[in-house]
């Protein structure tokens, strides 16, 4: 889509067409049109109803790696809503957004230490979205305090497992630190077709075709 076609849509009236827009920015990271992607999301975020146009903006801003959005992405990651689909996106760029490379973690553990549902299921997505590869004390660190995360207090029947992202990014890790908390993924998963895929295909070392 031509740049000019996606900036018209980016303020089109149909929020079909912002989604569309924005999506199309993050998917091909088309960093020129940041401030117009932040300052579409400012205006988009006035109205409580267009949730699903607010998270592909969000998860957009995070792809683009647009700094400036932490201002508006901090307030709502400390809030801390569960079941919530914009601090699920929001959890995803604030990891973006604050880490130092793909080799940094630190965002993330951040988040798991005191995380709802929302929180610490987007804050792991970026792990295998981004094959990103922590050094060894950090894995270390996220599978300790992700382990147990299907216990969660938020956690309830008919939601995602949210150790799916870290379990798809173990595929690129050190089995020897990872296969234990796979194996007990699988023996915890229940019916998470998506999670024992996940842990399947990293004990063969594999990334999967993610979600």
């Amino acid at each position: 889509m031509p740049y000019e076609s996606i900036i018209e849509k980016l303020s089109s009236k149909k929020s079909a067409e912002r989604r569309k827009a924005a999506k199309d920015i993050g998917k091909q990271k088309i960093t020129t049109l940041s401030e117009e992607l932040f300052n579409a999301y400012l205006e988009e975020k006035k109205d409580k109803r267009t949730w699903e146009t607010q998270t592909e903006m969000i998860l957009s801003l995070g792809l683009i790696d647009y700094k400036p959005a932490l201002s508006v992405i901090e307030p709502i990651v400390f809030l801390n809503a569960s079941h919530d689909m914009i601090t699920y996106a929001s959890a995803q760029t604030y990891v973006r957004l604050k880490r130092k490379s793909i080799h940094d973690a630190q965002p993330i553990i951040e988040l798991l230490k005191f995380g709802g549902l929302s929180l610490v299921d987007g804050a792991l997505n970026p792990l295998a979205y981004d094959k990103m590869m922590p050094p060894r004390e950090e894995i270390i660190e996220l599978i300790q305090l992700s382990r147990d995360l299907h216990n969660h207090k938020d956690y309830e029947r008919g939601y995602s497992d949210p150790r799916y992202g870290l379990a798809a990014a173990c595929a690129g890790w050190d089995k020897k630190i990872t296969e234990d908390f796979l194996n007990h993924c699988l023996a915890t998963a229940g019916m998470d077709n998506s999670l024992i895929h996940a842990a399947e295909g990293s004990l063969k070392g594999k990334y999967i075709a993610l979600r």
